[in-house]
């Protein structure tokens, strides 16, 4: 029998996946009991419509890939696993948190109740999400800081989990744009590898990610 893990899902687009993304799951381990994340992500963002999305399958490489430096970059850490799982790519589309939920469940043997790490920008609009009043029973939504004034949010009968974490900078942007500027073979900025584990540095330049 799978022994059950205490679980977080962590979605998004990560068009890449930068070091702030391993912080974070670093500042929630060190402050919760979560001690495995899925990472899933979107076949199509429903709050940014993002014509430089990355095809799926580089996306996930490059998951894979900050996975394995996990380890080097926190090793006092404690054991964790890092997943990553297809289903709203495979599912294509705008997917609603909703449905992704009810499939984790199903998916993985799970301790308690799946968290949901969620930045706090989206917070004003929590209650307006499709199934809501069923997914807040099935949750623990697990808050990290994205504007510098917390936002409140008033159901007094969701479970909020606020993470007390330094406000992360948008660096998929920065990379995304930064690349746009490149030409031909054109290596990319030091201070733009920099933002990145080697590893997913080294992809971005080999493929060509995010050029015009």
């Amino acid at each position: 029998m799978v022994k059950p893990v205490a679980t977080a899902m962590v979605g998004g687009s990560f068009n890449p996946v930068h070091l702030g993304h391993l912080h974070l799951i670093h500042t929630v381990v060190t402050s919760t009991r979560y001690r495995r994340f899925i990472f899933v992500p979107v076949a199509q963002n429903n709050f940014k419509r993002d014509a430089s999305l990355a095809d799926a399958h580089h996306r996930l490489a490059m998951l894979h890939l900050s996975f394995a430096s996990y380890r080097d970059l926190y090793p006092d850490d404690p054991p964790l696993e890092l997943i990553s799982d297809a289903c709203e790519i495979e599912r294509g589309g705008v997917s609603y948190t909703y449905d992704t939920v009810k499939h984790l469940y199903l998916q993985y043997s799970i301790r308690g109740r799946l968290g949901l790490v969620m930045g706090d920008d989206l917070l004003p609009t929590l209650d307006k999400w499709h199934e809501y009043d069923e997914l807040k029973e099935l949750v623990s939504f697990v808050v990290i800081r994205r504007d510098k004034e917390a936002i409140p949010f008033y159901d007094h009968a969701v479970d909020l989990e606020y993470i007390d974490n330094v406000p992360v900078e948008d660096s998929s942007t920065t990379i995304r744009q930064a690349c746009a500027l490149l030409k031909g073979e054109e290596e990319l900025p030091t201070d733009i590898r920099s933002l990145m584990q080697t590893e997913v540095a080294a992809y971005v330049q080999q493929n060509r990610l995010y050029r015009s």
